[in-house]
């Protein structure tokens, strides 16, 4: 019989959940419910690469941290048990402070008319 994964990551109420797959299996990992996620280190770039600029993330193996650059933040630290969660986090307090771009001029904005 082949050993299992045993990765691990937390739910939303910080409990451990351990992928039952076989060991080296491909795709995401999944317990034994059908919850599927992906490896830390994958998450970890993602989110590094869309909250890079304006916090340092990073993951303890059990809790996910953003700490924001700026030492005068008003929301300095995040610490979150999933990075669902630290994403969440991060959207209410950080995005809705930021600039957003006006309609119609580019980026994920509604096409101004004639274009």
């Amino acid at each position: 019989m082949t050993d299992q994964c045993g990765d691990e990551a937390r739910d939303t109420s910080g409990w451990a959940r351990v992928c039952f797959l076989a060991n080296g299996h491909d795709g995401p990992h999944t317990d034994r419910h059908g919850y599927c996620w992906q490896d830390a280190d994958v998450v970890l770039k993602r989110l590094q690469n869309r909250w890079g600029e304006t916090h340092r993330v990073s993951c303890t193996g059990h809790m996910w941290m953003a700490v924001a650059h700026d030492p005068d933040a008003e929301w300095r630290t995040h610490i979150e048990p999933t990075p669902e969660q630290l994403e969440g986090s991060l959207r209410r307090h950080v995005e809705a402070k930021l600039p957003q771009p006006p309609v119609g001029h580019g980026g994920d904005a509604t096409p101004t008319k004639g274009s």
